[in-house]
């Protein structure tokens, strides 16, 4: 893996380039994520991106809401089809796969780079210090590989068991050989990559692209390991950085509990909701946090109410209550996280600026 030791680098991002990136976000939505979605929506959109929204095939409601949005801004657009994904299908990987195909179809959509995002995700750095990262970086290729050795990686996620997604769920049926000549790789399904590479996924014609299609449609989890395999395997090797300059927060004892068992034969895991104990953690390398959601009320019992800060609906706990009143309240709440919070109330509010 190349170019790991690049982390975020506050210097970097004082001067604007000369020539900014310009960013495709595709938006992966579902079930009732309505607030959640418009919050990531108002605090990611600038006119200088475009915005591809998926919405599930099974979210009509949310569908309409997001369709009515989309017709009010020229560089928002919704998928013309829809797909019912699941968790750990092979649907995840075709759905992002199709939206690629459709980006760089779009020719009066000029964009650098592919970012995708869930309504669960936040960015807790802005627009200006985003495009002037990646500006820096535009020839680079940001997705987190797992870490461990490979053949242990290769048994956990199940890639040696050959999977079909039918009826909503993720069917084994038996097991197979890992393709000889491969370096397997894997890790989080949620990335930055360039342009370049992304067409080259889309439109190359190679045997390392057609095999590893054909061999991550019949695969659990395939979103989380076909781009890792492809960019390790290919020419653009070099480009890749084992950093999807995301925060995620995992605690494998508590988010482990097979819980999707329904949708797949497998045993699955999940990250865990953020809570204002982790907040020292957002000024570490990354831009977007996942997993934003309501936290205990024994945090800061003074309220007598059950969310503070960071809620996935994104409300404060009390009208009344001012977010500095809050943090003076509430002892475990640092400078840094306060700003995040007036930036996050002004943005629930429809304030541009706070």
């Amino acid at each position: 893996k190349a170019n790991v030791n690049i982390q975020w680098d506050e210097d970097s991002v004082e001067s604007f380039p000369l020539k900014p990136v310009r960013i495709a976000f595709v938006l992966v939505i579902h079930g009732r994520a309505s607030r959640q979605f418009q919050r990531l929506f108002k605090a990611i959109y600038h006119t200088s991106h475009f915005y591809y929204i998926h919405v599930d095939q099974r979210s009509n409601y949310l569908h309409r809401q997001v369709q009515v949005l989309a017709s009010q801004y020229p560089n928002v657009r919704v998928t013309p089809w829809r797909m019912a994904t699941i968790w750990g299908g092979a649907s995840l990987l075709t759905m992002y796969l199709r939206s690629m195909a459709d980006l760089l179809a779009m020719r009066d959509w000029s964009w650098d780079f592919f970012i995708n995002l869930s309504a669960a995700d936040y960015p807790i750095r802005s627009n200006n210090q985003l495009v002037a990262f990646l500006s820096k970086y535009r020839d680079l290729n940001f997705i987190k590989s797992h870490g461990r050795d490979n053949a242990r990686f290769i048994r956990k996620q199940g890639l040696d068991r050959l999977f079909y997604e039918c009826d909503t769920h993720m069917w084994r049926l038996g097991d197979r050989k890992i393709p000889e000549g491969i370096s397997v790789d894997g890790g989080s399904d949620w990335f930055l990559l360039n342009r370049m590479f992304v067409e080259y996924v889309i439109n190359s014609k190679d045997n390392l692209v057609t095999n590893m299609k054909r061999f991550y449609a019949y695969t659990l989890l395939p979103a989380e390991s076909f781009f890792h395999t492809i960019l390790e395997n290919s020419g653009h090797c070099g480009s890749m950085v084992d950093n999807n300059l995301r925060i995620t927060n995992w605690n494998r004892k508590l988010g482990c509990k097979c819980q999707y068992k329904h949708i797949v034969d497998w045993c699955g895991c999940s990250p865990n909701d953020f809570k204002p104990s982790d907040f020292h953690r957002f000024q570490l390398s990354c831009i977007f946090t996942r997993i934003l959601q309501v936290v205990s009320p024994f945090i800061c019992p003074a309220l007598h109410t059950p969310a503070i800060i960071l809620t996935s609906a994104l409300s404060l706990p009390n009208p009344a209550v001012s977010p500095l009143s809050l943090a003076d309240r509430c002892q475990s709440i640092t400078l840094s996280s306060l700003a995040l919070l007036l930036r996050l109330v002004g943005t629930q509010r429809g304030f541009s600026e706070v």
